[in-house]
C-alpha cells in the first residue's frame, strides 16, 4: 500500500514535478589589453546558462540595453518556458452546476462570490477545496486541480516544435482546471422534521474490519483519476491486522449535525428523553476503502482523498431494542490535502462525510420515517384489556416489613429492584429493568430465589409487571392511589444500588417537587440517594404505603440529590390493573 509520506513518487522520471530548474547567468569580465570596437561601442561577453531536465544549455551573446535586452529576455523565456506559463492568466473562471437554487460556494474554506456566473479559481498548482452549500441540504464537497493543458500550451509548438521547450512548460499557469464542475449527484436533502416525528441521537459508531475489508486504491495523477475512477482495482494490505473499535469519536460529530437540523432537543429541560419522543441509531463500519489522487507525481503540489464505506445502521428504541436494521454503501465527497503531515485530519473528514450521506440515506428511509413517527405503541398500551388481581387481605405497615417485601430482580446482564403489590406474587419494576431479558429471577431479603414472568409492560410508562411463578402467602404493599402529593414529605427509597450485595437498601429523602412530562403523566422528584440499581423500587413513606417507583436519576459534573419515580397511581392506571 502506499503510504502518505516522502516515499511517495516526488518527481517524474523526465523532471517533470518536483525538479530544480531555473536560470543561471555568468558575465565574463573583458580580456585584459584587448577592446571589442563595434561601431564604437563596447560589448561585454555573457553567458546564459538554463539547467533543466538532465540537460544544459547555453546562449552566448553580448550585452544590450532597452528594449533589446527585454526582447532576448522574453525570447529566452518563452524558448524554455512557453507561452502558457507566460501568458496564460493568474485565474480561472469554472463554472459550478450544483442544482436549482440558492448556494453558497466555498473555496478553501471561504466564501466566494460568483463573477457573470462563475468563480474565479487561482492557477497555482494547488488544489482546491470546493463547498456547497445550500439550506436543507448536506453540504457537497469537491476537490479540483489543474490537468488540462491551455490552447496557449499547443500555440508554443509552432514556433519552437524543432526545441521540444513546450514539453519543459510546468509553470503554476501551465495547466487548466475543467471549465466547469458538474456534480456527480445532485445536493441531498435532509429530511424536515415535524412536531410528531421523535428526536434521533446517534448511540455508537463501531468499527469491525478483517484484514480483507481495508482497501487502497491510488491515482497517481488527476488526469489519470478522471479516466480511471471507476475502472482502477482496489488493493489489500497484508500488514492490516483485525480492526476492532467499539467507541469513536464519530456519535459525537453526527450528532452535531442532527442538532443543526432539529432532531435532537436542545431545550435545557431536565427530563426530555421518552419512549414517544426518541430513537438511538447504532452503526458499524464493516467495509472502508481509502481511495487517493496525488497531484501531477509528486507530493510537493497536494492531492485529495475520498472513502467508501460499508456500513451497517441499526435503529434503536429508547430502551436500545433493535427496531431495523440497514446496510447502505456510500462514499465521501472529495478532500483537499494541501499538507501531507496532516493527512490524517483529512482522511478523518472524509470518513465523517461518508457517515453523514448513510445516515441521511437511512433517514429517507420508508421503514424509517415510519418509526420516526410511529405512536402504535401507545394506542396498543391504552387497549389494554383490565386485568383482575385478587385484594390482598394484608400489606406491608412499617419499614422493617418494607424490606422484606422489596426484592432484586437479576437477569444474566444486571440487576434492578421490584416490590410485591399482591399475596400471590405479582412485583412492580420498570420495563428497562427487564426490557430483552430472559430468565429473571426475584432474590429477596433471606436469599430466597424465584423464577418469574412477565405479565404486562409498559414500554410508554416504564412500568412492567411480574409474576412470581407458583407462589401464595406473600406479603404486598399497599399502593397509594391519591394525587394529592406533599411536597417536602418526607420518603424512603428501597432496593438494590450498584451491586447485589447491597440488596434491600433503604435511603431517606423528601419529596423535592412534582414534575411534568409528556402529555398528562408527571414524576415525583426526591433527594433520596438513589444509584444505579435502584430502578424499579419502591419510594414509600414511613408506613410503607407505596408513593412511587424508582425510575431515573439525574448524573453530571456538579449534580447530587435529583432522582426522580413514577407516581404510584400510575402503576394501576398505565397498566390496567384493578383489584377485586
Amino acid at each position: 500500500m502506499e503510504r502518505f509520506n516522502s516515499s511517495f513518487p516526488t518527481a517524474s522520471p523526465d523532471g517533470r514535478a518536483g525538479s530544480s530548474q531555473g536560470f543561471t547567468s555568468s558575465q565574463n569580465p573583458p580580456v585584459s589589453g584587448k577592446k571589442i570596437n563595434n561601431g564604437g561601442q563596447r560589448k561585454t561577453q555573457k553567458t546564459l546558462t538554463y539547467q533543466g531536465s538532465g540537460c544544459k544549455v547555453k546562449v552566448s551573446g553580448n550585452r544590450f540595453s532597452g528594449k533589446k535586452t527585454v526582447a532576448l529576455g522574453l525570447l529566452v523565456s518563452m524558448f524554455f518556458s512557453g507561452c502558457a506559463t507566460i501568458l496564460n492568466s493568474k485565474y480561472q473562471k469554472v463554472a459550478i452546476e450544483a442544482g436549482q437554487g440558492q448556494k453558497e460556494v466555498l473555496v478553501n474554506g471561504k466564501v466566494v462570490k460568483p463573477e457573470q456566473g462563475a468563480y474565479l479559481l487561482q492557477r497555482d498548482r494547488k488544489p482546491k477545496q470546493l463547498t456547497i452549500r445550500k439550506e436543507g441540504y448536506k453540504e457537497q464537497h469537491y476537490t479540483l486541480m489543474q490537468y488540462k493543458r491551455p490552447p496557449l500550451y499547443y500555440l508554443s509548438w509552432v514556433p519552437f516544435a524543432l526545441t521540444f521547450a513546450p514539453v519543459v512548460d510546468t509553470g503554476k499557469k501551465a495547466y487548466d482546471y475543467d471549465k466547469s464542475l458538474e456534480t456527480d449527484q445532485g445536493p441531498v436533502r435532509i429530511p424536515d422534521r415535524d412536531a410528531y416525528t421523535k428526536n434521533i441521537r446517534i448511540n455508537n459508531v463501531a468499527v469491525n474490519l478483517n484484514s480483507e475489508d481495508v482497501k487502497y486504491r491510488f491515482f497517481p495523477t488527476y488526469r489519470n483519476h478522471k479516466r480511471r475512477q471507476d475502472k482502477k482495482r482496489t488493493k489489500t494490505s497484508e500488514e492490516t491486522d483485525k480492526i476492532e473499535v467499539t467507541q469513536t469519536v464519530f456519535p459525537d460529530l453526527l450528532n452535531e449535525v442532527l442538532k443543526e437540523n432539529g432532531y435532537i432537543d436542545t431545550s435545557n429541560r431536565a427530563i426530555k428523553n421518552t419512549y414517544l419522543n426518541d430513537l438511538l441509531v447504532d452503526a458499524s463500519i464493516q467495509d472502508y476503502t481509502l481511495n487517493h489522487v496525488a497531484n501531477y507525481h509528486t507530493v510537493d503540489y497536494g492531492g485529495m482523498v475520498y472513502v467508501d464505506l460499508n456500513v451497517r445502521w441499526q435503529a434503536l428504541d429508547f430502551y436500545k431494542t433493535p427496531v431495523y436494521s440497514q446496510t447502505i454503501n456510500t462514499r465521501s465527497g472529495q478532500f483537499a490535502i494541501h499538507d501531507y503531515d496532516r493527512i490524517d485530519g483529512v482522511i478523518h473528514d472524509a470518513i465523517k462525510d461518508a457517515l453523514e450521506y448513510g445516515l441521511i440515506e437511512l433517514m429517507n428511509n420508508d421503514k424509517m420515517i415510519a418509526l420516526l413517527n410511529d405512536r402504535e405503541q401507545e394506542q396498543m398500551e391504552e387497549q389494554f384489556d383490565e386485568l383482575i388481581l385478587p385484594r390482598p387481605t394484608k400489606f406491608v405497615s412499617n419499614l422493617n416489613d418494607a424490606v422484606k417485601s422489596s426484592m432484586t430482580i437479576k437477569h444474566e446482564n444486571g440487576h434492578g429492584s421490584g416490590f410485591l403489590i399482591s399475596e400471590s406474587g405479582h412485583i412492580i419494576t420498570n420495563y428497562h429493568v427487564v426490557s430483552n431479558q430472559e430468565n429473571i429471577q426475584a432474590i429477596f431479603e433471606d436469599h430466597s430465589i424465584h423464577d418469574v414472568e412477565i405479565i404486562r409492560v409498559s414500554k410508554v410508562h416504564d412500568l412492567a409487571l411480574l409474576k412470581i411463578k407458583d407462589c401464595e402467602g406473600m406479603l404486598p404493599f399497599q399502593i397509594s392511589s391519591s394525587k394529592d402529593i406533599s411536597i417536602a414529605e418526607e420518603v424512603y427509597a428501597l432496593g438494590t444500588p450498584s451491586a447485589e450485595d447491597l440488596s434491600q437498601t433503604i435511603s431517606r429523602g423528601i419529596i423535592s417537587g412534582l414534575r411534568s412530562i409528556d402529555g398528562d403523566a408527571k414524576l415525583i422528584q426526591t433527594d433520596a440517594s438513589i444509584n444505579g440499581g435502584n430502578s424499579g423500587g419502591a419510594l414509600v413513606d414511613k408506613n410503607g404505603t407505596v408513593l412511587g417507583v424508582v425510575s431515573a436519576k439525574l448524573t453530571g459534573p456538579g449534580i447530587e440529590g435529583v432522582a426522580f419515580g413514577i407516581p404510584s397511581y400510575e402503576i394501576f392506571d398505565r397498566l390496567k390493573i384493578q383489584m377485586q
